[in-house]
């Protein structure tokens, strides 16, 4: 598979996502060998924790399944650039690489481009590439919101 088809999946869970009634973010975890070992989604509104972003979700759930405390070798696929937390998630977790789709709008909680965190990783390097589909997912994520917001969540 392509970058650009794991970045498909994403925006059918980011869909998933909004249709369970949390946030439009999402991302799909692969293996060294390109196959997709997990998908989450934001579970914010869903378990009332303000940190359940779908990259926390999946490092929680696959540090448990795999019983480890390093994800060294996944690749994490998001609909939206990771924010700090986010981020700084994957690095202690020690994820190999992000890919992302959408890049953080300014009126983001804490507007910090992805990169440029993920430069100052020494102990737990990661590789950060954006502009997947980031037309595609910057629509999804606008509409997907706006959808949120008539629905008047």
């Amino acid at each position: 598979m392509k970058h650009e088809d794991y970045m498909q999946l994403a925006l059918a869970e980011a869909q998933k996502s909004v249709d369970e009634g949390n946030g439009p973010f999402s991302v799909v975890v692969v293996d060294s060998k390109g196959k997709v070992v997990w998908k989450d989604h934001d579970r914010v509104l869903e378990l009332t924790d303000p940190m359940a972003h779908g990259e926390v979700n999946a490092i929680r759930y696959l540090c448990k399944k795999l019983n480890t405390l390093s994800l060294n070798g996944y690749t994490f696929y998001t609909t939206s650039e990771p924010c700090p937390t986010c981020l700084t998630s994957c690095i202690k977790a020690q994820v190999s690489k992000i890919y992302y789709g959408a890049d953080t709008e300014r009126s983001a909680s804490l507007p910090l481009k992805a990169i440029n965190l993920a430069k100052h990783s020494k102990k737990y390097p990661i590789e950060v590439h954006g502009g997947i589909l980031a037309k595609e997912c910057l629509e999804q994520r606008q509409n997907l919101l706006r959808q949120i917001r008539n629905l008047g969540k």
